[in-house]
Order: structure tokens, then C-alpha cells, then sequence
């Protein structure tokens, strides 16, 4: 019985080591290209290529990081812009919008919640020519307004929202009626302070997304002054050459405002996560 038990325990022993072991790899695959990214930020464009490869850098410079006064601090101002008025708007869009399809009872909402959550399916690339001549029609194009109005709605963050207000009981809207409250007043009094969870990870998705979107702003932006972040990085990169070194301190910038805004709202974002994957 005793040689059982010791093998059962070695058997657990293997098994969470093995775990670990598979745990660290995952780790390091993953976080090697930010690593590397970090490490040739600071090294000259020569040392780069050298080989061996040196992680930590023999001659550190911060000469790619002075590349990027010229044009890069509009390019951010342009980032924070358009990302944080696309979230925002998204944010209304889908509250209210995961209100209606909730706790409104209308003919038709089901079959209407069915269709805006089918534009999921389809890819951005299929509708890109539709939307561009809608945007060139209304004379939008080469303005951060064109490329703000396309973004303004999306049916996964109304989807998300929607199935976390499933969650919060029928009663306390009920009552909330009763006592003559409007439809308006319920969703800002009630809805919204119990939705914060939801907001936080509807927030972190959408920041990531359109901070690093390229495809978006490649389609409706052409003037230099209005390009965005990932626009401006193919800045350092022509037929000839790569200027790998300026590029990867892009980067390394570009991860900063995505890392305070994942941490910040950390707990959040699994709280929500798990009421609209499990509960809903």
C-alpha cells in the first residue's frame, strides 16, 4: 500500500514538473519576439546582424529612439486619438445596443440579434470596397473622421454586453419600471454601474485592436500628417532597405499604452470574460 502511494505521488511529482516545464517553453515562445524587439531597440544597426546574436547590447545607444522625434509624436497623438474615440464610441454602441437586444421586448429582436451577430462571420477584407466608396461618397476619406465612423459599431462588444445583462436579474429592472423610471434612467443607473466588468473588457479589446491596427488606417489614410502608429512604422521600411533599429523602438513604444491599460483593468477583464463565456 505504502509503495503504491509513492508511486502515485511520483506520478503527481512528473506530471506538474512536466507541466511547469511546458508552461515555461509556452512562456518563452512567447515572449521572445518582445524580448528580442526590446533588446535591438537599443543596439546599432550593425549590431543587429552580428553574429553570434547578443541579447543584452555590447554598444547600448538610444540613436533609434532619437529617429522617431521627427514624426513620431504626431503619429502617437494620432494613435491616442482615433483608438480612444473609436472605444468610446464603441462602448455606447454596444451598451445600449446589448440593453435593447436584453431587456427591451420588441417583435423581431431575436432575428435582428441573430443577423448583427452574423457579421461576425464575415470578413473585414469582403466588405473593405463597399465601405471605402460609402466613405469616398460622403467625402470622408483621408480624414480620421471616415476612419472613426466605420469602427463606431461592433457586434462582438454587443454580443459580449448582451450576454453579461442577461445575467443581471429581470426583477431589478421590473421594480425599477414600477417606480417610473425610464428606459434611459434604468440603463445609466442600473445597467452601467453593474456593468464594469464588461466595460473593462470590452475597453482592453478594443484598445488593443485599434491601436495596432493597420489595415484600417492603410485603407482611408493617405496624408503623412494623419498617419497612426503601425502606419508610421512602414515608414523605416522601403524596397532597398529595413530600418530594423527605429522600427523596433516603435515597437517597443507601442506596447507601453496596451500594457497600462491590460493592467489596469487585469481583474476586470477576467471577471468579465468569465460572466459573458460561462454565465451567458
Amino acid at each position: 500500500m505504502m509503495l503504491r502511494k509513492m508511486k502515485l505521488k511520483d506520478k503527481n511529482t512528473l506530471r506538474k514538473s512536466l507541466s511547469y516545464l511546458l508552461l515555461l517553453v509556452v512562456t518563452v515562445i512567447i515572449l521572445a519576439p518582445i524580448i528580442i524587439a526590446f533588446s535591438n531597440a537599443f543596439k546599432f544597426e550593425a549590431d543587429i546582424y552580428a553574429v553570434p546574436f547578443n541579447l543584452i547590447p555590447t554598444n547600448p545607444t538610444l540613436e533609434n529612439f532619437h529617429a522617431l522625434l521627427d514624426k513620431f509624436p504626431i503619429y502617437i497623438f494620432n494613435s491616442f486619438k482615433v483608438t480612444g474615440i473609436i472605444v468610446f464610441l464603441q462602448i455606447i454602441t454596444a451598451t445600449t445596443a446589448g440593453y435593447c437586444f436584453s431587456k427591451l421586448k420588441w417583435r423581431g429582436r431575436d432575428f435582428v440579434f441573430i443577423l448583427y451577430i452574423a457579421s461576425i462571420m464575415i470578413p473585414g477584407q469582403a466588405v473593405i470596397i463597399p465601405q471605402f466608396l460609402i466613405v469616398q461618397n460622403l467625402g470622408l476619406y483621408n480624414s480620421h473622421t471616415g476612419l472613426i465612423l466605420v469602427s463606431a459599431f461592433t457586434a462582438f462588444g454587443t454580443f459580449l454586453v448582451k450576454q453579461f445583462f442577461v445575467t443581471i436579474p429581470e426583477s431589478l429592472v421590473e421594480s425599477a419600471r414600477i417606480d417610473g423610471a425610464s428606459e434611459f434612467l434604468i440603463f445609466r443607473k442600473i445597467m452601467l454601474p453593474l456593468s464594469k466588468t464588461v466595460i473593462a473588457t470590452l475597453i482592453i479589446f478594443s484598445f488593443r485592436f485599434f491601436w495596432n491596427d493597420f489595415f484600417g488606417p492603410l485603407i482611408y489614410l493617405s496624408s503623412p500628417s494623419l498617419k497612426t502608429l503601425p502606419l508610421g512604422m512602414a515608414d523605416f521600411a522601403n524596397e532597398y532597405y529595413t530600418y530594423v533599429g527605429p522600427q523596433m523602438a516603435a515597437a517597443v513604444i507601442s506596447i507601453i499604452p496596451v500594457l497600462i491599460v491590460f493592467l489596469a483593468a487585469q481583474k476586470h477583464f477576467v471577471q468579465g470574460t468569465m460572466s459573458a463565456g460561462i454565465k451567458g
